[in-house]
């Protein structure tokens, strides 16, 4: 890689970090979860069979996350080791120059974005996996009353996947605006 392309990896310390405690509080429930049919074979069904195959695919995919990351660092980390400032003969350092860094700022507004999201993803656990129907859920739960008028539900419905739609939009412009340069 160039010296230019290598850029110190915000991204996987958080990815660490957030899969770290994550892995604490999730992953012995999970497992207990996922061995429960080997214990009571009597009690192996479709949901059961389910459950291990999501439990496993983040399992793995935190896996996968954490390693990635911990390469990213320690590359980045090795490349700071060797890379050392080109500068010709008879030209200043662009330090010297400006008479400071040239670094860009980047903005807060992303960060204090994607806060909410990875605290709930974190605190949450195994029950991120209802976000996507938990307006449906919410809807189903209004109706149980007997004098719910009948938009309720729908509107329920509509603003908890606006709300969803819009946060994930909002997360994917605050990880675009964190990438540029």
């Amino acid at each position: 890689m160039r010296q230019t392309e290598i850029i110190n990896p915000i991204w996987a310390y958080f990815v660490l970090i957030g899969g770290g405690i994550f892995a604490l509080t999730t992953l012995p429930g999970m497992l207990l979860m996922m061995t429960i049919p080997l214990w009571k074979p009597d009690e192996i069904s479709f949901f059961s069979i389910l459950f291990m195959v999501i439990g496993l695919c983040i399992i793995i995919v935190l896996g996968w996350g954490m390693k990635k990351a911990f390469v990213a660092i320690k590359t980045y980390k090795q490349w700071r080791k060797t890379a050392s400032p080109i500068v010709r003969v008879g030209e200043k350092p662009a330090e010297l120059i400006s008479g400071g860094s040239e670094k860009k700022k980047k903005p807060i507004w992303p960060w204090i974005a994607l806060a909410p999201g990875a605290l709930l993803l974190v605190s949450s656990g195994p029950g991120v996996l209802m976000l996507p129907i938990f307006p449906l859920f919410m809807a189903g739960m209004s109706t149980d009353s007997g004098n719910t008028p009948g938009y309720v539900p729908g509107l329920i419905i509509v603003i908890g996947y606006g709300l969803l739609i819009g946060y994930i939009i909002l997360v994917v412009k605050a990880i675009k605006r964190l990438r540029t340069k």
